[in-house]
């Protein structure tokens, strides 16, 4: 029963999780473009007539935000709980559109397809799943056990409905996928693409050695053909451009003294006798096991503070990125490998004179060190390595293997407190200063509470950008931003659906931009670490661009359509020269043709020293062996190309991969397919989406 209890809270989750891995299997990348912003009471949105309440639509998104706490054991942060948002709603969405589809082409599962796959030699998968033992083996007694035991029949009807929806949506793939065919042709070039291979020969007349650009006239009229040829490149989506400012909700300086207190107190209880390991399971988001730990494996704040301290000793609170730590060190051992801590001065040595001159220098620093003065601020003042300047030459520790050869033995070789050098390495020359040698390992226990942003803060944060969003709209955007000292920014053009630059892939944000008229202030909206109030400032319907702003970009191409058409002669020329028989190297006689060879390579990949020039490529597999080929065009210019080698087709393992290869193309095409068809019901669906006036 314990099986069946646990299917049966994680069925609204496995039914979800049924639709996601329908569009997960196609590689379909969502993009939906809703329509509809009014709130209707309490509906979250309507998706083809059915209305979808926040109650139904937060029970869906807590069911699966558990699911991801029981595996990880935390709390999904604000943006997860946004992506699974999205996910449970693209999911009902997708699941209408299926259930749309499904009447429409009179697709039905009956009762007795259901009970011949749950009772046949193959379950269904997700069942069978539950029904493993500690081997992995199907247990089908105990799973026959379970469908007979009356006290399940509420679990297995809705086990039936999880179950008719996965056929049904198979049923409708296959009516999508009917008129798929993989032909002969695509897997022999499939197969050839993967396992046969070709060694080349080549010259290329590059037009730009042979014809100068003054040699060539582009007219207005040569631009307005082109244009007119390439008008699908110069169509514009509608586009929209917005100013916005940021109220970051990222920590405060409140939200650091509230942790840092907390782990005081923390401190205070085991310092009063109380056990650190419950203070651990008590406090601790994750309770690792105590570890032991060797030096490079911390973060540079938790190896000085803990390595300093004693056994038996607590320590912190220590802060790094990850958040606020409390230690109790519980043991030291011995290891087997020795780490050093150093810090170096790095200069040029690229030339013989940079390196004579570093060298001299180097010497000179060596000296004054010696001497007394700040090595760290030597680094800062004479160190080329980015970043000197604030970390003074600081390596931290490391062990043997993660420096260079000449580098690591000088360290290793120094005693602490030592200046070394001058040290020669592909990298420049280094003055290098020994701070520690150390094998320790330590045992060490931790409580450790991130650095996140209290609600307390988020709060704040979204009222003062709903505080600015009022007083904007009854003054000026501008102003109100500059009075408050607020940075106004401006993004570039963007599309419908797409990511807004600046401030993020916010679906909210770009609906607003894309059913506002120009001068319209938003409410305040979820961004990147914090909100945003928007303006929009520039609204571009749908078109193309004109000739007159697109004239210059076409030259270039223009100019190279018409240098081509000239080295062409050339290329016919010379090829004629050397014929289907000659010696292609005896074209190099010419120092404006260049001849290479490319050595080995499969005709279906990167081509050495060629690159992806498809129209060799073509040639490659077709042409004879032996025999010199062109003029072909390619994107570099014209090219002449000699078989020297392609090994044959193995019609063996081409009969033996037959099957993968055809799996192979026709997967590829059901994805393209279904990409496509998920394309026109959106076109078609009835959606709208108002979770932006439930969740910020």
């Amino acid at each position: 029963m314990a099986i069946m209890t646990k299917m049966r809270d994680n069925m609204p989750v496995i039914l979800i999780g049924l639709v996601v891995v329908f569009i997960i299997t196609i590689v379909f990348e969502w993009g939906m473009d809703y329509l509809g912003m009014s709130r209707v009471s309490d509906t979250v949105g309507i998706i083809e007539g059915r209305k979808v309440s926040y109650q139904e639509f937060s029970d869906l998104v807590r069911q699966q935000a558990e699911q991801y706490k029981q595996q990880t054991k935390q709390d999904p942060d604000e943006q997860l709980m946004r992506q699974i948002r999205d996910q449970v709603w693209n999911s009902l969405v997708t699941q209408a559109l299926l259930d749309r589809e499904t009447k429409r082409m009179d697709v039905t599962v009956t009762d007795q397809e259901i009970i011949d796959w749950v009772r046949g030699e193959n379950p269904p998968e997700f069942l069978v799943q539950q029904f493993r033992d500690s081997t992995g083996q199907f247990r089908r007694d105990a799973y026959e056990s379970a469908l007979n035991d009356p006290r399940n029949k509420d679990i297995w009807i809705q086990v039936e409905t999880a179950l008719r929806q996965q056929r049904l949506a198979e049923k409708v793939q296959s009516i999508v996928f009917s008129s798929l065919r993989v032909t002969e042709g695509e897997m022999l070039d499939r197969f050839v693409d993967q396992n046969v291979k070709a060694d080349l020969q080549y010259a290329v007349i590059d037009p730009n050695a042979f014809v100068t650009d003054e040699q060539v006239s582009v007219t207005d009229e040569d631009l307005r053909r082109e244009y007119a040829e390439s008008a699908d490149e110069f169509k514009m989506p509608a586009s929209r451009k917005l100013k916005y400012v940021l109220f970051s909700d990222q920590p405060s300086a409140r939200d650091s003294q509230d942790v840092q207190e907390q782990l005081k107190a923390i401190l205070n209880q085991a310092k009063s006798g109380i056990d650190f390991t419950e203070l651990q399971q008590n406090y601790a988001e994750t309770s690792p096991a105590p570890a032991f730990f060797k030096h490079g494996e911390l973060t540079p704040e938790k190896e000085d503070a803990l390595f300093s301290a004693k056994v038996g000793e607590l320590v912190g609170p220590v802060s790094d990125n990850e958040g606020f730590h409390l230690f109790k060190v519980l043991e030291e051992r011995k290891g087997n490998e020795t780490f050093v801590k150093a810090r170096h001065i790095l200069l040029n040595a690229a030339t013989p004179e940079q390196e004579k001159s570093a060298m001299t220098l180097a010497n000179e620093l060596i000296a004054r060190a010696k001497r007394g003065e700040d090595f760290s601020a030597l680094a800062r003042q004479y160190s080329t390595e980015p970043g000197a300047s604030v970390s003074g030459g600081e390596l931290g520790w490391f062990g043997k293997g993660r420096m260079v050869k000449p580098f690591e033995d000088a360290a290793f070789a120094g005693r602490p407190g030592q200046v070394l050098g001058p040290v020669k390495t592909q990298f420049g020359v280094h003055v290098v200063k020994v701070d520690a040698r150390d094998n320790r390992e330590l045992k060490v226990a931790a409580v450790s509470v991130p650095l996140k942003a209290s609600a307390r803060t988020k709060d704040e944060a979204f009222q003062r950008a709903q505080d600015f969003a009022y007083v904007a709209r009854k003054g000026s955007f501008e102003q109100e931003a500059q009075s408050l000292g607020l940075n106004v920014q401006e993004t570039p053009d963007f599309q419908k659906g797409a990511m807004v630059p600046g401030i993020g892939l916010f679906e909210p944000i770009n609906k607003f931009a894309f059913r506002s008229d120009v001068g319209d202030i938003s409410d305040a909206y979820q961004a990147a670490n914090g909100y945003a109030v928007v303006k929009l400032v520039e609204s571009k319907k749908e078109g193309v661009r004109p000739f007159d702003d697109v004239k210059e970009s076409l030259r270039p191409r223009v100019l190279r359509k018409k240098k081509m058409a000239q080295a062409k002669a050339v290329a016919q020329e010379k090829y004629a020269s050397v014929g289907e028989n000659g010696d292609i190297a005896s074209l190099a006689s010419d120092p404006k043709v260049a001849v290479r060879n490319t050595g080995e390579f499969s005709v279906g990949g990167f081509v050495p020293t060629l690159g992806r020039e498809f129209s060799v490529i073509g040639a490659v597999k077709r042409g004879a062996v032996g025999r010199n080929l062109g003029p072909i065009e390619g994107q570099r210019g014209w090219y002449i190309v000699r078989i020297l080698n392609r090994t044959a087709v193995d019609t063996a393992a081409y009969a033996a991969q037959k099957s993968m290869l055809a799996a192979q193309v026709m997967q590829e095409k059901k994805q393209q397919v279904l990409n496509q068809w998920f394309e026109r019901l959106k076109e078609s669906a009835d959606i709208e989406d108002n979770r932006d006036t439930f969740f910020r």
